[in-house]
């Protein structure tokens, strides 16, 4: 007979393999362990409200909210039009044009799915109507949202701060530098594929169709300047920058003159319901967490990985190699939910920067998010696209394996993380 935590795990995984709800995936097996253990039921509803009773998590759906609005209030087409103007001459212009105007969008969104459909919805159409590959055009926007989550504001960096106990706003400057440096990357290789594709080049450069791009899209670049500037500065903490951005978004939808009532209470439902199925995610990981603290097996854990190395860099990796492979099959929420808690005992005992290593594990997550078979944002490109979920994957390996050399340079020199945390917040 199998012991009650080898049935948990026996059940997580046949529930993960027949595809089922995550919150089922999740708290299935944790039920069953109170049942089993003989604990009263009672104990779940307590761990299902304290997990999520938690301020720091009221940044989540107002940076999702703020996200979504940007969308209703055509800042998107206005980022396009100026990353457009600042790069669209080159050739294979309207792939720069793609990771610059993700890059921007990222400051204000924090979600690569939402990322990956606003901004592709505008740049997947305008590269086919220029003669690219369509899927080229629909990699190119698919790795770009990538960006989303680690440039700050970012909505997974939240989860993962709450979950660690780590400064958020230090994990939010700490993504700066990792994210200019990913764009970069991404950049290097759509100037290859499109001086080897022979893509063609975009209008001539004129600077006065730029400074009227940028002044369209003044007041919407000043979103992201207001979020991390307060923050940087002190003057507000995540939360109630997140509370901020709201505002001022709704501000800029009268300015602009987009602001419909009808399509605002719409998006305050759909927000609403994302968010209250983030939440039921989230507070059931409280659950799980309670569970795995019960059974020791951190500590288990932890000293498994002692006996194996005792090398920093080697546990790391080893860390982000499960992330990555749990990214094949979940969203980027419950694996932090699920793997946090694990392994912050290996964080503390081989004295890990918790700010380098929750970076690279939301940078992981984020990769995780455009691989088959349950990645958000490649079903979201390749729904934008109109292109096989597996055509959109093919083509994105080149971006997927810059990526991954992106991470690994920044395991190997943790300052590109951790040198503006330690500069500007102390």
């Amino acid at each position: 007979m199998f012991e009650p935590t080898s049935l948990v795990f026996i059940l997580t995984v046949a529930l993960l393999l027949l595809r089922a709800p995550i919150f089922v995936v999740l708290g299935t097996p944790a039920i069953y362990y109170l049942w089993s253990k003989g604990i009263p039921l009672a104990l779940a509803p307590q761990r299902l409200i304290g997990t999520v009773n938690e301020s720091i998590l009221l940044a989540v759906p107002m940076f999702m909210l703020a996200g979504r609005l940007m969308n209703q209030f055509d800042a998107t087409t206005r980022i396009f039009d100026l990353a457009q103007a600042l790069v669209g001459h080159i050739r294979g212009g309207l792939g720069f044009v793609a990771v610059k105007a993700s890059m921007i969008f990222s400051a204000m969104s924090g979600s690569a799915a939402a990322d990956a459909v606003g901004v592709g919805t505008i740049t997947v159409r305008a590269m086919k109507d220029r003669g690219y590959d369509p899927s080229f055009a629909a990699a190119v926007t698919l790795s770009s949202a990538t960006l989303a989550p680690v440039v700050p504001p970012s909505i997974i960096m939240i989860i993962y701060g709450a979950s660690a106990n780590v400064s958020i706003g230090k994990l939010f400057v700490g993504g700066v530098l990792p994210g200019l440096l990913m764009s970069s990357f991404l950049l290097l290789t759509v100037a290859y594929l499109s001086w080897r594709r022979q893509y063609p080049k975009g209008e001539a450069f004129c600077w006065r169709r730029l400074a009227t791009a940028f002044s369209r899209s003044l007041l919407v670049l000043m979103t992201p300047i207001i979020i991390i500037g307060g923050i940087f500065t002190g003057l507000f903490t995540p939360t109630e920058a997140s509370v901020v951005a709201v505002v001022y978004v709704l501000l800029l939808g009268l300015v602009y003159r987009k602001i419909e009532w009808k399509t605002l209470y719409q998006t305050l439902l759909s927000t609403g319901t994302a968010v209250g199925a983030l939440m039921l995610v989230v507070s059931i990981s409280g659950l799980d967490a309670w569970v795995i603290a019960r059974e020791q097996i951190p500590q288990l854990l932890a000293a498994s990985v002692t006996e194996l190395t005792d090398s920093k860099t080697v546990v790391m990796l080893l860390i982000l190699a499960v992330v990555l492979f749990l990214g094949l099959f979940m969203d980027a929420t419950p694996i932090i939910l699920m793997l946090v808690p694990a392994v912050m005992p290996l964080v503390t005992a081989f004295q890990i920067d918790p700010i380098h290593l929750g970076v690279l594990f939301c940078i992981m997550c984020v990769v995780g998010l455009i691989t088959p078979p349950v990645g958000i944002a490649l079903y979201g490109v390749a729904m934008v696209s109109n292109l096989p979920i597996e055509r959109v994957f093919w083509a994105s390996l080149p971006f997927f394996v810059m990526l991954l050399l992106s991470l690994g340079l920044m395991l190997l020199v943790p300052q590109i993380i951790t040198f503006l945390p330690n500069l500007l917040i102390s």
